[in-house]
């Protein structure tokens, strides 16, 4: 009986969560317009052989899904909410208070929610069964719509925020040049006397090399003397001064290891940190852009206003590739941070380990 309990509070859960997020969607939705960078070569070999076949099934369920979304919102917004409008005003006409308005916003975000239901079930049903094949142009690399990553493992981190509550969506897992690659979008949430605080919006970006970095260093945005030392992670107290006037305005470095620290953040490093940075400030309104490297890992926690991996919009066609494109664009920033520090990683720890070795 308790199993069966438990698996109907999960069941419902995750049915709240799914009308949460179809609101959110309503305020967050980005339409992917046409770009006018044109599909790779790739991507259009791709497209053709590998996404074609299924686009039939796909667009048949998003006919049906766009068909219930805009017969719910035509009787949501013609039929329910001019219905609600009335009965509060006759209400409040009546002598009621103005308490009674607070029944026009539960309303709107109960029907919002409704009415925006079948839109989410189509992103999600597209990203099930299109991401998998374009994860793959970049690399031995597979797809889901949320990530299995513990909470525990992103609290242990010097560079996360303070939160108790967390939501993950589009992991990306794999490999890329014998490099770990881990991606997913990350919500941070800390709870409060008024409801929960978004800590944190953006994504983590984890890669796993095939070496050991021998120190903990942490690459974390400039917010000022104090800041930065309430911050920094207790074990990481040595400040390192670099020689990069624009990486020392834009970044504060610590590490327990200061020639080790330099190995890894070469000045061809900065320099990629830095385009890394101005590239997600572009092309995802990028807020904060950090880093740490301990163990055999280097982990980014970058935060943005946008809402990266999404498909097309539910009315566009499923045929229609000019969407596409800015996914690609989407994917191919995400990779280039494992392939842009890929080999000055490689080389920092081949440096790293003569100079040990010669010092011994």
């Amino acid at each position: 009986m308790s199993s069966d309990k438990h698996e109907f509070a999960d069941f419902l859960s995750k049915e709240i969560k799914g009308y949460i997020d179809a609101l959110s969607l309503r305020f967050r939705r980005h339409k992917k317009n046409a770009t006018d960078v044109p599909a790779s070569d790739t991507l259009k070999n791709t497209f053709e052989h590998e996404i074609k076949p299924k686009l039939d099934l796909i667009e048949q369920q998003r006919d049906s899904f766009n068909s219930e979304f805009e017969k719910r919102n035509r009787l949501l917004n013609f039929k329910v909410f001019p219905a609600v409008v009335i009965i509060v005003l006759l209400v409040v006409a009546l002598g009621g208070d103005g308490s009674f308005f607070s029944t026009l916003i539960f309303a709107f975000c109960i029907g919002t929610s409704w009415a925006y239901k079948p839109a989410l079930d189509y992103i999600h049903f597209y990203k099930r069964n299109v991401m998998p094949i374009l994860v793959k142009m970049y690399g031995e690399f597979s797809y889901s719509l949320t990530s299995e990553i513990k909470k525990d493992e992103i609290k242990k981190l010097a560079i996360s925020p303070s939160f108790d509550h967390i939501e993950t969506e589009d992991s990306i897992v794999g490999e890329l040049d014998n490099i770990g690659f881990q991606f997913c979008e990350l919500k941070l949430e800390r709870s409060g006397n008024n409801g929960r605080h978004t800590m944190f919006k953006g994504c983590m970006v984890k890669l796993t090399m095939p070496f050991d970095f021998n120190s903990h260093t942490i690459v974390q945005q400039d917010r000022g003397k104090v800041a930065n030392w309430l911050t920094k992670d207790p074990k990481a107290t040595q400040k390192v001064e670099l020689e990069n006037n624009y990486f020392e305005q834009a970044f504060e470095v610590f590490s327990t290891d200061q020639v080790l620290a330099r190995y890894i953040l070469t000045p061809v490093m900065m320099e990629q940190i830095l385009a890394l940075y101005t590239m997600f400030m572009h092309k995802a309104d990028a807020q904060s852009f950090e880093c740490e490297f301990i163990d055999n890992t280097a982990i980014f926690l970058i935060s943005y206003k946008a809402n990266l991996i999404e498909p097309a919009w539910i009315s566009q066609s499923a045929y229609d590739i000019d969407a596409l494109p800015l996914i690609e664009q989407e994917l191919e920033l995400l990779t280039s941070i494992s392939k842009q520090l890929n080999l000055d990683l490689m080389a920092a720890r081949k440096v790293s380990s003569a100079q040990l070795a010669a010092n011994q």
